[in-house]
């Protein structure tokens, strides 16, 4: 007995105490009510945030609780406490067929409703999303248009209640903004509103519809769809038949026999995708009635609608917290949000049979046509002024002469354009000693020196003010710049694939980070790598090419250099320039970098 005592004893000492204390998350009551009732949960439910523009669900903003164990009408599922679930009384399906011509106007399959807000800049929602750029793909490089079926059981729409209790941690995030908010943190509120855009999306689901959908989609010839274009309702019925042929929805005898029409739509097809969200998995020859019974257990969310992120952040979700901070912390994630899409523009020719057509734009900005600008460079240069006494330990790497002058300044007959101020911040440790006076002697009564050092923590910063030099009077010829592109840490020349400039280019200091800017006089071997420019542009300065106007002169396309503290620097060349291969990806946030702790610390 005491031996066994002993190991126990003996045991203990090497257990982890801390993993006999493991905190335990409170239950929401989910698996309570599934042991009483037996039922499954309905797993479609609002709630949840949502990025409108990549069409993807984000983090939980709503909070749920089992607590009442509420079920379905129908007594199938089991709900949160915060929904309501209205059932469809109505069995069936619903069938559309239609021709889409142009990505620019395609509707998601399940998120239309939530695509249609207007809150931010709606002609981007949606677009990002890999349904619309699977279609934007093959329109271009198939040069083909779209048709798009689909077939849709709706069993459910799911409400949250208005005042639904938000996630506790969505609101511990929320809390972290106000708390900036309150000790004047401006820049640190700005960039956690961008980190909760990030992690929450830009808007909350408030309902969905949850059921089945089946849908196909066939890239036709723009040729043979131009040659129908007098009977567009044949072509969609062609579409419609040619799904049927391959899910054989028990359709008639009559009408699944193919014409000479539907042969001719199949010989036309370049492409062709048939995806099931929800039901059975799709198999050819699959039957509406085994599609339609594999629904109930597989639903999925068919269509979603929401409100704004920063709606939810009122008063009456936060009501510990004064009001003025709340409709602040609001406005901060509101114009987060706005920062979010204004980033993602990428104005530009869309039009495909234009020569000026820009792959990577999404919103139209009348460049496809217009009269080309004789448009000449001047260079660059940076001036980097110290803000605090060690300031100029950033701006030994920061400044930049123009080559052109061998000094801060244009030629003659350019001028300057302030294209961008940025204030840089950078941290860093220094020991720091003092002498301290301590008793010592005789009974204590004499003071000794002692020298204590400490490393203290500082932040020193600078201003770095960045020119171009343009001219739109005449000047000499080759007497300007050519342009070869630019790179950086993140970002490779367009013109080299690479980090590097082209033969014959030098590379000068352009804003910071790491960027440069590639420039070259030597018309003769540099000619062949250039690339007709278009002048600068930020969210501060606008294009003196383009009369002052934050936009690109006509016939040129924006590309964006940089995004510093939440303003786009962006750069003009020759629309068709830089426009080839994948479309390029997303620009998440945050866009603002976590500012320093601006005090002396002591480590």
């Amino acid at each position: 007995m005491v031996s066994r005592a002993l190991f126990r004893l003996i045991l203990c000492c090497f257990i982890d105490v801390s993993y006999l204390y493991q905190p335990i998350h409170p239950s929401n009551g989910l698996g309570v009510c599934r042991k009483n009732s037996g039922l499954t949960a309905l797993e479609v439910l609002p709630g949840g945030g949502w990025d409108n523009l990549r069409n993807i669900d984000m983090g939980r903003v709503m909070n749920l609780s089992y607590s009442q164990c509420q079920t379905t009408e129908n007594g199938v599922y089991l709900i949160p406490d915060e929904v309501f679930v209205i059932p469809q009384k109505v069995s069936g399906v619903e069938t559309n067929s239609e021709i889409i011509m142009s990505w620019l106007n395609q509707t998601s399959s399940t998120s239309s409703s939530i695509n249609a807000d207007a809150s931010f800049l709606s002609v981007l929602n949606g677009k990002y999303s890999e349904e619309n750029k699977r279609m934007k793909i093959h329109q271009v490089r198939d040069k083909s248009v779209t048709s798009r079926v689909q077939v849709r059981n709706h069993l459910y729409t799911v409400k949250a209640y208005p005042d639904f209790t938000l996630d506790s941690r969505f609101t511990q995030q929320a809390v972290e903004i106000a708390d900036a908010i309150e000790n004047n943190q401006i820049s640190l509120a700005i960039y956690l509103s961008e980190k909760l855009i990030l992690d929450y999306g830009t808007h909350v689901i408030t309902s969905v519809d949850a059921g089945a959908t089946l849908v196909q989609e066939d890239y036709l010839k723009k040729s043979f769809v131009s040659r129908s274009q007098s009977d567009m309702s044949s072509v969609s019925a062609s579409a419609a038949l040619n799904f049927f042929n391959k899910v054989k929805f028990d359709i008639s005898s009559k009408e699944s026999k193919e014409s000479s029409q539907t042969q001719g739509y199949q010989s036309n097809i370049t492409y062709s995708l048939i995806q099931s969200h929800g039901g059975a998995l799709f198999y050819p020859g699959i039957t509406l009635q085994k599609w339609q019974e594999s629904t109930l257990n597989n639903l999925v969310a068919i269509d979603r609608s929401g409100l704004p992120l920063h709606y939810f952040l009122n008063p009456s979700t936060f009501p510990d917290l004064p009001a003025l901070t709340v409709n602040k912390m609001a406005s901060s994630v509101q114009q987060a949000a706005e920062r979010y899409y204004n980033i993602n523009k990428r104005p530009g020719c869309v039009n495909p049979d234009s020569p000026h057509f820009n792959f990577q734009a999404n919103i139209d900005d009348d460049s496809c046509e217009g009269p080309v600008t004789n448009l000449s460079f001047g260079g660059i240069y940076q001036q980097c002024n110290p803000m605090t006494p060690d300031g100029n330990e950033i701006c030994n790497g920061e400044s930049q002469k123009n080559p052109a002058t061998g000094d801060y300044s244009c030629p003659p007959l350019y001028y300057p354009t302030l294209l961008h101020i940025e204030t840089l911040a950078s941290g860093y440790t220094r020991q720091e000693c003092y002498t301290h006076y301590k008793s010592c002697g005789f009974l204590g009564f004499g003071h000794c020196p002692e020298l204590i050092c400490n490393n203290v923590y500082h932040v020193h910063h600078a201003q770095i003010y960045t020119y171009s030099c343009f001219s739109n009077g005449k000047i000499p010829e080759y007497s300007g710049y050519l342009f070869g592109g630019l790179f950086g840490p993140s970002l490779q020349n367009p013109l080299t694939k690479s980090s590097s400039c082209p033969p014959n280019y030098i590379a000068l200091n352009f804003l910071s980070n790491g960027m440069m800017v590639c420039l070259s006089k030597d018309y003769e071997a540099g000619t062949r790598f250039s690339v007709p420019f278009g002048g600068f542009f930020s969210c501060q300065s606008g294009n003196p090419l383009s009369n002052g106007q934050s936009r690109c002169p006509p016939q040129f396309s924006q590309h964006l250099a940089a995004i510093i503290d939440g303003c786009e620097v962006l750069y003009c060349v020759q629309s068709g320039a830089f426009t080839e291969g994948q479309l390029k990806p997303i620009h998440l946030p945050p866009f603002t970098r976590k500012p320093l702790v601006d005090m002396n610390t002591v480590a």
